[in-house]
Order: structure tokens, then sequence, then C-alpha cells
């Protein structure tokens, strides 16, 4: 009986052993990349857990509120100012971007798309274009555009929220009323090109 038990324990430490060994082998020698996607599926599904514990946010006011919300009480470092003197502009369809959405479980309405920009003071700006407030235009056509396309446009109609480096809200078109007293739906705001007509990003106001 001692004897049978002795080489259980022998055998079950060589199993270890080679076990070990193997997985040490594969992550020494070329199967970095292994280790890594292993790596990469855990966290992967636990930003899934993460965005599936918090409401879905789909229209662009519930979106704006979210990547503010983020910006100045959440932990992303994506959000974080940029060095002095520096702008972060982040694009909803960016690795950054869709890295924020998978987060905060934004949802994004076909045919839109949002910006995040961040100037070094903390001041932070997020638009959001939608195709129904601008004539069917997906912002993929409204990106795309070059001039002479009927969906080259330079003024478009955005939602936007303003907040400055303390996080205190300065402007917002769900909050925004007219001297009419209604509420506006949406604002002016502006595509941003480079001199080759290149698209650059979206922002408020009409230049």
């Amino acid at each position: 009986m001692r004897k049978e038990k002795g080489q259980d324990i022998i055998e079950y430490a060589l199993m270890l052993a080679v076990v070990v060994g193997i997985g040490f082998g594969i992550y020494s020698y070329g199967g970095q990349g292994i280790a890594n996607s292993i790596s990469s599926v855990f966290n992967n599904a636990g930003s899934l857990l993460d965005s599936a514990s918090v409401p879905a946010a789909s229209s662009p006011e519930d979106i704006i509120k979210r990547l503010f919300d983020e910006r100045y009480g959440g932990s992303s470092d994506i959000l974080e100012k940029p060095a002095t003197g520096e702008v972060k502009d982040i694009a909803f369809d960016s690795k950054e971007g869709q890295e924020l959405a998978r987060k905060l479980n934004i949802q994004t309405k076909e045919g839109d798309g949002w910006y995040v920009r961040i100037y070094s003071p903390g001041t932070t700006t997020v638009t959001y274009y939608s195709a129904s407030d601008n004539g069917g235009v997906t912002f993929r056509q409204l990106k795309d555009a070059k001039p002479g396309d009927n969906e080259y446009r330079t003024i478009i109609n955005i939602h936007e929220g303003i907040h400055d480096g303390s996080g205190k809200e300065i402007f917002n078109t769900a909050n925004y009323t007219a001297n009419t007293g209604r509420q506006h739906d949406y604002d002016v705001g502006h595509v941003e090109r480079d001199s080759k007509g290149q698209f650059v990003s979206i922002y408020p106001g009409s230049h």
C-alpha cells in the first residue's frame, strides 16, 4: 500500500512538472501571442460583463451625459486631459471610441456619430451627429464626402455639451432654451476639414 501511494505522488509530481514546463515553454519561446490572446479573452469578457450591468445609452442626450460622467468621475484613462497646450480628439469609430462604447454601453444609432474634444485645461466638448437631423446624410457619407458631392457640407445640426475643467456644465443642447421659451432639439455645428478638404471632426458653432 505504501509503495502504491508513493508511486501516485511521484506520478502527480511528474505530471505537474510536465504541465508547468509546457506552459513555460509556450510563453518563453514564441507563445506570447497565445498568452496574450488568452489574456485578451478574459479582459474582453470582463468588459462585456461591466457593460451588461450598465443600462444602454442610445439617445444623443444620454450618450453625451454618459461620456461626461466618465470624463469627470470615471476610471477610463482615455478621457484624461492631454498634456499642456495639446488637444485630444476621440471619434466614436476610433479604437479609443469603440473601447469607450463597450465600457459605457453606448449604442450609437445607425448613421450617427459622436466626438469628444478635450483641451489641456480640462475643458471638454462632446458633439453628436444625427443623420435624421441632417436630411438623412449618414455620418459615413458626411465624413467621406468631397467638394462637389451632395453630402459635402460645412454647416450641420448637432447635439452638444460643454463642461469646464472642474466638470461644471457650460452648455448643453438638451437644456438650452431660446428666447421663445422653446427647447432646441439641436444646435448649429460645423465640419472641420483640412486644406485638402479631408474630414477632421465635427464641432459646435458655424465656423
